[in-house]
């Protein structure tokens, strides 16, 4: 019997993080437009819009909340009944953000993520309607578009940049409505 290895000089990146088993989704519920916490909101995380919820909580006196989830998946988030975004839970340990009472304000929010390692991508560059935002080092982005109630009426989409990355674009609508949160996975270039 003959053995052969064989090299080839590449390198892989490999997940950070497991794909199944329970994902813990923490973060605070926060008023936009005044930026302080909502105590008692009652957060609740499902497949679909329509579906119902399969994990929820209530919010504590800081706004803070924790709820675990059985799998990494895209999830909608709501508060108090009223779906407030697409949470993209990819690591054991998610940070879950989420922005209410947005009244007729419209901002687009939430975190980047190498969809390979589910790490923060930092220094990406986001743009929507005009408005942009550089990722922070936890690869969270905030775009505040003012309180008009809607801005454009064509389709509308949202773009990520970054030197290192598949550049990325998402519909976001027939214009841009609302406060919502919108997680997105970044490729990395090939080398």
């Amino acid at each position: 019997m003959v053995l052969m290895a064989v090299t080839c000089g590449c390198t892989r990146e490999l997940p950070a993080g497991p794909t199944r088993g329970s994902f813990s989704i923490s973060g605070r519920v926060i008023d936009f437009r005044t930026q302080t916490p909502l105590a008692g909101g009652r957060v609740e995380i499902s497949l679909d819009v329509a579906a119902a919820a399969l994990a929820g909580t209530t919010a504590d006196a800081s706004g803070a909340y924790v709820l675990t989830v059985p799998t990494s998946a895209m999830y909608y988030a709501s508060v108090n009944g009223t779906v407030v975004g697409e949470a993209r839970v990819n690591r054991p340990s998610y940070p879950g953000d989420l922005l209410v009472n947005g009244g007729n304000c419209v901002s687009r929010y939430g975190t980047l993520t190498d969809v390979r390692t589910t790490r923060p991508v930092a220094g990406a560059t986001v743009t929507v309607a005009g408005g942009t935002a550089t990722s922070d080092a936890n690869g969270w982005y905030l775009i505040d578009l003012g309180c008009p109630g809607s801005t454009g009426f064509n389709t509308t989409l949202l773009y990520v940049t970054h030197p290192s990355y598949v550049p990325n674009q998402r519909v976001v609508g027939r214009g841009v409505q609302g406060v919502w949160r919108l997680d997105l996975e970044l490729e990395r270039r090939q080398e």
